[in-house]
């Protein structure tokens, strides 16, 4: 992977990040539970596609997200072990929420899901901004504003 095309990638996911934050604090406020689940995880999910993308990695599966997650930013200590059971609870509960119309979520499910995925979208934030501040300049801002929002769901 080449420079430009790792910046490039890194601020795609960016992009795609942003699109979930505002779309979890639109469902949110329509009360569409199911769906902040999966906005949660895809946040979660597009930060550390970011963070792998920094690297010059790119996983072909989620399971090697998460794989690669752990082996090149948890395990040498950049990031904290609980981002990656985030990560991996959350998919767990995109999938339920996704195609197990059966399995309800409600208020609290967000409330408690909310905080360790903002937890880790602001850790990789902050990663970034250190590791490709070139990228950051125009998005992280607007990242960080829709962070800020009281209205992301339920604290």
């Amino acid at each position: 992977m080449g420079e430009d095309e790792r910046l490039s990638a890194v601020a795609d996911e960016l992009g795609l990040l942003l699109d979930e934050l505002r779309s979890l604090r639109a469902n949110a406020a329509a009360g569409v539970h199911r769906k902040c689940i999966s906005n949660l995880y895809y946040a979660a999910f597009h930060t550390v596609r970011a963070l792998l993308f920094s690297h010059g990695l790119d996983a072909k599966t989620r399971e090697g997200v998460q794989r690669l997650f752990a082996a090149h930013l948890v395990k040498p200590g950049a990031f904290d072990r609980v981002h990656l059971k985030t990560l991996g609870q959350l998919a767990a509960d995109r999938l339920r929420a996704d195609y197990q119309g059966f399995h309800q979520y409600d208020a609290e499910d967000v409330a408690r899901a909310r905080p360790p995925v903002l937890d880790l979208v602001r850790a990789g934030l902050d990663y970034l901004e250190v590791q490709v501040p070139e990228v950051g300049g125009a998005i992280t801002p607007l990242i960080r504003r829709e962070l800020k929002h009281g209205d992301l769901g339920p604290t």
